[in-house]
């Protein structure tokens, strides 16, 4: 059990599925199990299982880095072994990178972006596995006083979904009504009127990687302390593929922005502790944790 929120986390790959594959199971030291998720994820993210292979420890400036530790844990899982391998390594360095002890489950996001942010912070191999996931945005934001519009490229690692009852739980339709993503930020200092105002924000998407993040949020507030949160249990659906070229820039996308699914990562419990599993999409094994 675990004392976070929970913040499931769908991943998309827009090429055909990984090749029949064997995966050892990962032994849970209890509060765990969103960091051995999100890993067993990761191996089956072809892309990054056939680099990370190849990732060179002279990439990184220090020793015993997050990098290293995934390579050699997802060399123990290839092989045809009934033992579950031991992330005890990993978990030790991902602390010392992030500066978490992970004593408590951590939100699966937070150990997605732990783990990415690490491998990035390295050279070549290191930096292009940690771009896999990079969705590049183009912000425009306009003055609700004076109409002054400002726009901003930003780079994500995932796709924000939101649960809202005016919103679709089904995800195409979700991404359809996303083309009309705009939203007002309150108390906004305006440089160009000087003025305390709103903003409005229209966000787009300029490029797609080859791997797309979403992120499920079922956190809500309903008070002004944390005493009010609670997790939503609304049902929201994940077709086998989806369409994503309704959230680019383009009315028509240039390159096919249809994506499959093949993971996802799903906790089981309340806002304050439960479980997480990952659901892996592939021919020959489907392992659960």
């Amino acid at each position: 059990s675990g004392w976070k929120p929970s913040l499931p986390l769908a991943t998309l790959l827009r090429t055909s599925l990984c090749p029949p594959s064997t995966m050892r199971g990962l032994i849970n030291y209890g509060t765990h199990c969103s960091i051995n998720s999100i890993v067993q994820c990761l191996y089956e993210t072809r892309e990054l299982r056939d680099l990370i292979l190849s990732v060179d420890e002279r990439e990184y400036q220090a020793h015993n880095t997050v990098a290293m530790n995934l390579k050699a844990l997802i060399r123990e899982m290839k092989e045809n072994d009934r033992l579950p391998c031991d992330p005890g390594f990993l978990i030790d360095s991902m602390s010392v990178y992030s500066g978490m002890s992970f004593k408590i489950q951590e939100d699966s996001d937070l150990v997605f972006t732990c783990i990415i942010n690490a491998l990035a912070d390295g050279h070549r191999t290191g930096k292009g596995i940690g771009k896999l996931w990079d969705i590049e945005c183009e912000e425009h934001m306009r003055c609700l006083s004076c109409n002054k519009v400002r726009s901003v490229l930003k780079n994500a690692n995932s796709i924000p979904l939101l649960i809202d009852g005016a919103l679709p739980n089904e995800l195409q339709e979700y991404m359809k009504q996303y083309a009309d993503n705009t939203r007002t930020a309150c108390d906004w200092h305006c440089t160009n009127c000087h003025r305390k105002t709103k903003l409005e924000i229209t966000s787009k998407v300029v490029s797609l990687p080859p791997v797309v993040c979403m992120k499920l949020g079922r956190v809500k507030n309903t008070g002004r302390d944390t005493a009010h949160i609670v997790k939503m249990g609304t049902r929201f659906a994940f077709p086998e593929t989806v369409d994503l070229k309704y959230i680019m820039k383009g009315p028509e996308a240039s390159v096919s922005a249809i994506y499959e699914l093949y993971a996802v990562v799903a906790h089981c419990g309340t806002h304050y502790s439960g479980h997480y599993t990952a659901y892996l999409h592939t021919h020959s094994v489907s392992q659960t944790l």
